[in-house]
């Protein structure tokens, strides 16, 4: 097998069992409300794989969109699930696996995903812009414990687990990289 098509089918692995990932866990954790994952992984996935951590994010809302069907959701997930994994994949590029700073950014990415939902939603569902800054505020404010429950998860989860994810991503990524006949050049 030639160095590229070796190279091209690791990172078609890697993106495949990224995607599986993402929604096994997330099936995994439903039964909890509020309580996910997605966003960790979707991070740590960007931070480690690069461009293929955002397409796993990608492959992973289009799953979602084939198991549960199309909603104003699907544009939220298509949009925010690729951006989390895109701001992670810049973030690796000017910081070293730690606790605080991908913490403050899940934060933000977080409150992101609340407001990207509720504008998404309000806009879809009414088709109209009468009164839009109102109903968003209404919609918005409806949805706040839920944005809460999620943005206290990310606050748990991130320090807890983005570094040990990141270093055992990054082992096994680094494993992949080794050739399998040595004879090749």
């Amino acid at each position: 097998m030639s160095n590229g098509v070796r190279k091209s089918t690791v990172s078609i692995v890697q993106i495949a069992l990224a995607a599986a990932t993402l929604s096994a866990a997330k099936f995994a954790l439903m039964w909890l409300p509020n309580i996910e994952v997605v966003t960790l992984l979707c991070a740590v996935y960007g931070f480690t794989l690069g461009w293929k951590g955002i397409a796993a994010s990608g492959v992973f809302a289009a799953i979602e969109t084939l198991i549960w069907g199309f909603g104003s959701w699907v544009i939220t997930y298509f949009i925010h699930w690729p951006l989390v994994a895109f701001s992670f994949c810049i973030l690796s590029r000017f910081i070293k696996p730690s606790r605080i700073i991908p913490t403050i950014a899940a934060f933000v990415l977080t409150v992101e995903f609340s407001v990207l939902s509720a504008l998404v939603d309000v806009g879809l569902t009414t088709g109209y812009f009468y009164n839009f800054g109102e109903r968003f505020v209404i919609y918005f404010l409806r949805g706040t414990w839920f944005y809460v429950a999620q943005i206290a998860c990310n606050l748990v989860l991130f320090p807890l687990l983005f570094k040990p994810l990141t270093a055992l991503i990054t082992r096994f990524t680094k494993k992949q990289d080794v050739k399998i006949n040595p004879t090749e050049k």
